[in-house]
């Protein structure tokens, strides 16, 4: 299939991409989200419990060592923060660290309630990657056909689902591919920390944005070189779109460690809504925009 011209300012102008759009976002995130909501509370009370633990065990740890000798320390201007501080709780060790007994009770229950609820996370998670590559695909779809023809949503939504299967296929071959690589980089990665695992989604997050588009337009279920093809002749638009992924990517993953009830929703539709655009239309414009595979050759 020949590649067109994107416009990007008329695709996201255009009543049926944005109509499209809408759709994704409220059966994506919308329609699910009572599936979610509960483990994402009870993540929430986890990851709370844990932050709260760790300023106990900074407090009881403090004071620990100011008591061993507190003339020595005291003279040398130690001070210890008493706000999480009682020291006639008696204390546990969770965690690596050491807490107060009714906190590590609290952490237990949450973490029980957390994994009650689990199996339903799981399903939204599968529901959510099967939306995202059909609606992807018809987003893609959309804004191909706008540059051609008149198509109406509801055929590119068909066309999605009917691609279903093979875009699956498509991320798994690709998702292979990318853990091998991640493991051959694990020791660099691993060197450098978080800002390590950031520039590793910078790397991984497109290869499995341009599945959609790679597959759109070749027809081909394995698109690991269609991939590299891009990454290769059009580093600046490749590595653009995972900086911009993995920068919504962090802001979606902060919902469900501050789960804010019904506004956690009205903050994941917006945030949803720009990974939709970056993820098919930002792709999309990506693999358009690489230089054909003959005039690289062409240059080497």
């Amino acid at each position: 299939m020949e590649t067109p011209s994107i416009e990007v300012d008329k695709t996201l102008r255009s009543k049926k991409f944005v109509g499209l759009l809408i759709v994704a976002l409220l059966v994506t995130y919308a329609l699910p989200f009572p599936l979610m909501s509960g483990f994402m509370e009870s993540y929430g009370r986890v990851k709370e419990i844990l932050r709260l633990m760790e300023k106990e065990n900074d407090a009881i740890t403090c004071h620990s060592v100011f008591n061993s000798n507190p003339d020595f320390f005291g003279s040398h201007g130690m001070k210890c923060d008493d706000t999480y501080y009682r020291p006639s709780e008696p204390t546990v060790s969770c965690c690596g660290m050491s807490v107060y007994r009714d906190t590590y009770w609290e952490y237990l229950r949450a973490s029980s309630e957390m994994r009650e609820k689990l199996p339903l996370m799981v399903i939204f998670a599968v529901w959510a990657f099967l939306t995202n590559l059909s609606f992807g695909y018809a987003l893609v779809d959309a804004a191909v056909e706008l540059a051609r023809e008149e198509k109406r949503a509801l055929e590119s939504i068909k066309a999605g689902l009917k691609a279903l299967p093979a875009l699956v296929a498509a991320e798994l071959l690709t998702f292979v591919v990318v853990l091998i690589a991640l493991v051959l980089l694990a020791i660099p990665i691993a060197i450098f920390g978080p800002f390590g695992s950031f520039v590793a989604g910078i790397l991984a997050t497109p290869t499995f944005a341009l599945v959609v588009p790679a597959y759109y337009f070749t027809g081909n279920v394995g698109v690991v070189g269609e991939i590299w093809r891009v990454a290769r002749a059009n580093p600046g638009g490749y590595f653009t779109l995972g900086l911009g992924l993995s920068i919504v990517d962090v802001f979606l993953v902060l919902q469900y460690e501050y789960y804010m009830g019904a506004l956690t929703l009205l903050i994941l539709l917006p945030l949803g809504a720009v990974r939709y655009v970056i993820n098919s239309l930002g792709a999309l414009w990506v693999y358009v925009e690489t230089i054909p595979e003959e005039e690289i050759e062409g240059e080497t």
